[in-house]
């Protein structure tokens, strides 16, 4: 296994506690820390380099291709990827645009399984490695008001089983993870059915939300562990996999 790991999404929910959760797990490790906002990554990466850990930020916009595959090259020895950008939207499906459509796949779908199959393609070539792309429940289970966002994931997840299968056999892993409601800022944005994120364990009738047996929300680094343990050589026998962290919500359905 290499000394380098990617985390694309990194500057704040799941994406900066994958990344943290890495750096703790893995502190001699190289740890690349990708997002859009170029400011918002590079504070994280400070607050790791602090820390001792070789936390490197760089900007990439997953919708555009060359900037995609700037960081494939400068990363080229990576064999753990994680992918965790993702936009959210929430808007009756008789008020949708097919613009916002176009806009929540261009990101949740087409830009993660872009990240996903260029990655794959040179960890292929050097016999291996395994990616992690961050899906969501919503994509087994329908949500009031999230058409858009839950068909993006239930694409992604199924994508990415298709690029799994076709990279399999060069060594390469490819597997999602779906989190169940998690308290991040993307999710404080769905909690207006409710008073607070914490709410949002106990369901809602009216929003066809089932109560989460755990009796909370997910924290991020609940969904980090996940994705920690999908990276490492422990889940060499795990592929085409999708691990749900939800606190038992979908009733292990």
């Amino acid at each position: 296994m290499s000394n380098t790991a990617v985390v694309v999404g990194a500057g704040r929910g799941i994406g900066q506690a994958i990344g943290e959760d890495l750096a703790r797990a893995c502190p001699g490790d190289r740890l690349i820390l990708a997002d859009i906002d170029a400011a918002l990554v590079e504070r994280v990466a400070a607050s790791l380099q602090a820390q001792g850990v070789e936390a490197i930020a760089r900007h990439v916009d997953i919708t555009d291709e060359k900037s995609v595959q700037e960081l494939v090259d400068e990363t080229s020895d990576a064999d753990r990827v994680a992918i965790a950008a993702g936009v959210f939207d929430s808007s009756p499906s008789l008020e949708v645009t097919v613009a916002d459509f176009e806009r929540i796949l261009r990101v949740n779908t087409i830009g993660c399984f872009d990240v996903a199959r260029r990655y794959a393609a040179g960890m292929a070539a050097r016999g291996g490695g395994s990616i992690v792309a961050v899906a969501s429940v919503a994509a087994r289970m329908p949500r009031m008001r999230q058409a858009v966002y839950s068909a993006s994931k239930a694409a992604l997840r199924q994508s990415l089983r298709v690029l799994a299968m076709e990279v399999a056999g060069s060594g390469v892993r490819v597997n999602t993870v779906s989190p169940g409601p998690t308290d991040t800022e993307m999710m404080r944005q769905l909690a207006s059915d409710h008073a607070t994120v914490d709410d949002l364990a106990d369901g809602s009738l009216l929003a066809f939300r089932p109560r989460i047996p755990a009796g909370r929300v997910a924290r991020g680094s609940d969904v980090a562990a996940a994705v920690r343990f999908l990276l490492s050589p422990e889940s060499s026998h795990i592929l085409l996999g999708d691990i749900v962290v939800d606190g038992g919500e979908l009733l292990g359905m």
